[in-house]
């Protein structure tokens, strides 16, 4: 079985516990979400996947009517997540929408790619929230594997400062499109000045 980001991430997940389908969606909307999204959209067919290959066990279990599926990481599981750590990570990956609409503004108008940016710059600090109530409820010992905080807390610091640079960008995208007459940015006055910053970030110049 070729396995995938998202074959990782609920390898992952299952390395911490067992976990029914519905808690699996709980803890990858907690989390996942903000690390990888496409493992949220596929996690109940991946997890599946895991099963078919000895990677995890499924045991189906009944309340009443009601069905549910435990999961449980395996040890062939375990030692696919500590080979996959040992090897080469891949190059980060950026996928946002908002750069498509900016790519591609001069199809729209000028009030179009501005409500893009104003509202990427509101989900942005939304996210903020989110993570800063998360790390706070970790220093008040009000979290979920708390001996995990290093790590997670590792991992939301960058997470933090990429929301925090994406709120920066949109806001000031959005001051700066709000000064053009046409949707293609004819006659932006600063896009010198933006393009000699991009050539001056040049590690190796």
């Amino acid at each position: 079985m070729q396995l995938s980001p998202t074959s990782y991430a609920l390898l992952g997940l299952l390395s911490l516990r067992s976990w029914t389908t519905y808690e699996l969606a709980q803890q990858a909307e907690r989390s996942l979400r903000y690390l990888y999204p496409r493992a949220e959209r596929h996690l109940y067919a991946e997890a599946k996947r895991l099963a078919a290959a000895g990677l995890a066990d499924s045991e189906v279990q009944y309340t009443g009517k009601r069905r549910s599926t435990t999961y449980t990481i395996t040890s062939e599981g375990r030692e696919a997540v500590r080979e996959w750590l040992a090897s080469p990570t891949a190059p980060p990956v950026l996928e946002a929408e908002v750069l498509l609409r900016s790519f591609f503004a001069e199809q729209g108008s000028t009030a179009d790619l501005i409500a893009a940016l104003e509202a990427t710059a509101e989900h942005a600090r939304a996210a903020r929230r989110d993570l800063a109530a998360f790390a706070r409820a970790r220093l008040e010992a009000d979290a979920p594997f708390l001996e995990r905080t290093s790590v997670v807390v590792l991992t939301m610091r960058f997470v933090v400062d990429f929301h925090r640079q994406i709120e920066d960008w949109a806001t000031w995208a959005a001051a700066e499109v709000a000064t053009w007459e046409h949707a293609d940015g004819r006659d932006w006055t600063a896009q010198r000045d933006v393009i000699e910053s991009i050539i001056a970030s040049d590690p190796d110049r």
